[in-house]
């Protein structure tokens, strides 16, 4: 007589659920790649909603799906991220530049203070006032040779120092030989109506350069202000200066 055997495996619940992993790893590895990709998009809609940036969070929305008004949105953010970066650098750009306005304004007074007038001659030294010690002190600047005709000889060297000063005010041009005609305000006037100031043009006279008591002008125009004619003087002009 035959005898037949049966045979019956139970698998636990533990058991059963390694196996389904085991058949579908495949399956298992996408879904978790699909779980990150939720949570990544999750994370980033989160983010949006709570940025202040105005607009970010209509173009994420909350599901993190991108649709044609999230594409709107979108498109408007970059508009304006477009504008802002446009006028940020120009202003940048305007502020290096340092511009400046210059507002103007016109006043009516009776009276103007007349400005002061300082005239120089472009010869600093008059050429017959210079001595043999002035051209020898002044070397560097007429470059003349000795008007005497023994010339810088060593018995005559023991020139005294220079005074810078005496030499201007004496070999400078006078005002008193090239001023001609004064008149200011319709009267006349002369060279005691000027004080001497000396510059790196030599001797110099200055016209209105008391402060404490300026002159004053009623009004502009031909024969109101100061009208002078002067000589030059240019035979006293050093040979550089005649040249030119």
């Amino acid at each position: 007589m035959p005898i037949e055997f049966v045979c019956k495996i139970k698998f636990a619940e533990g058991d059963e659920a390694k196996g389904a992993s085991t058949d579908g790893g495949g399956t298992g590895m996408l879904d978790e790649g699909l779980q990150r990709r939720k949570g990544g998009m999750a994370d980033l809609s989160s983010f949006a909603s709570s940025s202040s940036l105005h607009g970010l969070a209509r173009v994420l929305g909350t599901s993190g799906r991108l649709g044609f008004r999230q594409t709107l949105w979108g498109l408007a953010l970059l508009v304006s991220l477009s504008l802002f970066l446009y006028q940020a650098t120009w202003s940048t750009a305007t502020y290096l530049e340092h511009p400046h306005l210059a507002s103007l304004r016109e006043e009516t007074h009776r009276e103007l203070t007349f400005p002061a007038i300082t005239l120089c001659n472009v010869n600093r030294f008059r050429f017959s006032a210079l001595t043999d010690a002035d051209i020898y002190h002044l070397a560097n600047l007429t470059g003349l040779p000795p008007k005497s005709r023994k010339g810088h000889r060593p018995s005559e060297l023991q020139y005294p120092p220079p005074d810078m000063l005496d030499i201007f005010q004496r070999t400078g041009h006078q005002l008193e030989d090239m001023l001609k005609s004064c008149n200011f305000s319709g009267q006349n006037c002369s060279s005691e109506d000027f004080s001497v100031v000396y510059t790196r043009y030599g001797k110099c006279y200055t016209f209105n350069g008391n402060k404490t008591s300026p002159k004053r002008v009623r009004q502009g125009g031909t024969g109101n202000g100061l009208e002078l004619m002067l000589d030059i003087q240019q035979d006293e002009y050093l040979p550089i200066w005649r040249e030119t």
